[in-house]
């Protein structure tokens, strides 16, 4: 097994430690675990391209543990925002059509694509929204119901960008069979 994909279910494992360490209120240790989370997102794609380790498994993975560690932290921040359900459902719905429609790429083209710069965006603003929410009290409600909104709409174009592109790659690919 290649190192950048020991380093995503490294990231896996510590979704759990986040929710145990918040949930027995020791903020401090949860906002620890979640930078090492997010600098190992971004350690196990920069040594994958750099040293010529991308694989499949790993494409597969790396997606995987983002999204546990960004619904768990809006599980977290429930308590505080109610406003975060409609963000934890929109998420929800886009990752149940996102999986669906990548096991459809994945059999018809036998391949599982990377993410877009588009997924990395919205994957960065609802760890900043989130981290907001969880470690900081004082920021007003509003406040953190405008990165919630922000959130939302960017999942949603981020959906469609991902429709789009999945529909271009079996397009591409059916012309290739052809």
């Amino acid at each position: 097994m290649s190192i950048p994909n020991m380093i995503s279910i490294g990231r896996i494992f510590l979704v759990p430690v986040f929710a145990l360490l918040y949930t027995q209120d020791k903020v401090m240790a949860a906002m620890g675990v979640l930078l090492l989370a997010a600098a190992s997102d971004v350690l196990d794609g920069a040594i994958a391209r750099r040293f010529h380790m991308e694989t499949e498994l790993g494409r597969a993975l790396d997606p995987v543990a983002d999204k546990l560690i960004q619904a768990t932290m809006m599980l977290c921040a429930l308590w505080r925002t109610p406003s975060v359900w409609l963000l934890l459902g929109l998420h929800v719905l886009r990752e149940l059509s996102l999986g669906i429609m990548s096991l459809h790429v994945l059999r018809v083209t036998g391949h599982v694509y990377s993410a877009k710069w588009y997924g990395k965006l919205c994957t960065a603003c609802v760890y900043v929204v989130m981290i907001a929410a969880l470690a900081f009290p004082q920021v007003p409600g509003r406040v953190i119901d405008l990165g919630v909104i922000l959130c939302g709409v960017l999942m949603a174009l981020c959906l469609l960008g991902y429709m789009l592109n999945f529909q271009r790659i079996l397009l591409q690919h059916g012309e290739r069979r052809e």
